[in-house]
């Protein structure tokens, strides 16, 4: 699935983010592999050839945008309400949470959410049903990934699912956009499709502090994550 139409930007730095952290790659492939091994037996409805199916579909929704908004997860009431109904929005993992809240009748709007499983309980919501999911394997996720797989399964119309990974691994199961963390894996895809700085907008992005809609987390390992995340942006363009 790892397609010739996208450039994959900032990749170098998932392992330099492995190395600070002293984690191990082998550690991604496992759950990486286990996760392609897997999914369709959750649900059948998750085999190969729809997965190729949804990825298709993204890519035409994102080239037949102009503009996109990414949400992140210190998104803030007013910034919500301030979206309008053209807007495109990508949503980073449990962001999806303030849509829900706040303006549910923007759900129809999201391009795709980009999760690794921790963004609970925003995204067993089952106002998110059919949407399309970035769901992201790595070595610390595959918990929280079985967790919502078998939640989303027994949906009507389950979260239509594009996996994606942070190894080198270029397998036509999964993708690899670049970027590390949920919010610079988002825009980072978008660069990957060739889509420029001045057609996305950042919303709810904050280096300094944990935002209200993230999921399950450690503290001091999201703090370090963020300055990680403002390092894949910065050299992106972005001045947060």
């Amino acid at each position: 699935m790892q397609p010739t139409n996208i450039t994959p930007i900032c990749i170098e730095y998932q392992q330099k983010i492995r190395d600070f952290f002293k984690w191990n790659i082998e550690d991604d492939e496992i759950v990486l592999e286990w996760l392609i091994e897997n999914i369709s037996k959750v649900n059948p409805i998750w085999n190969l050839k729809n997965r190729e199916r949804y990825f298709t579909e993204l890519s035409s929704k994102i080239k037949s945008k102009n503009n996109f908004v990414v949400i992140g997860a210190n998104v803030t009431e007013n910034e919500i309400l301030e979206l309008s109904e053209d807007d495109a929005l990508i949503v980073a993992d449990g962001a999806i949470g303030s849509i829900i809240k706040l303006n549910d009748q923007l759900i129809k709007n999201v391009i795709c959410l980009v999760s690794d499983g921790d963004g609970m309980p925003h995204i067993s919501n089952k106002k998110i049903e059919n949407i399309t999911i970035l769901l992201h394997a790595h070595g610390h996720a595959r918990k929280n990934l079985n967790y919502i797989l078998d939640i989303w399964k027994d949906w009507e119309k389950p979260p239509k699912i594009i996996i994606t990974h942070q190894t080198f691994n270029l397998t036509k199961e999964s993708v690899n956009f670049g970027g590390f963390s949920d919010g610079d894996r988002a825009v980072c895809m978008l660069h990957a499709y060739g889509i420029n700085k001045n057609q996305i907008s950042l919303k709810g992005f904050n280096l300094e502090k944990i935002g209200q809609w993230s999921g399950l987390t450690d503290e001091k390992g999201k703090k370090e994550k963020l300055k990680w995340m403002g390092k894949i942006l910065e050299e992106l363009g972005y001045d947060l």
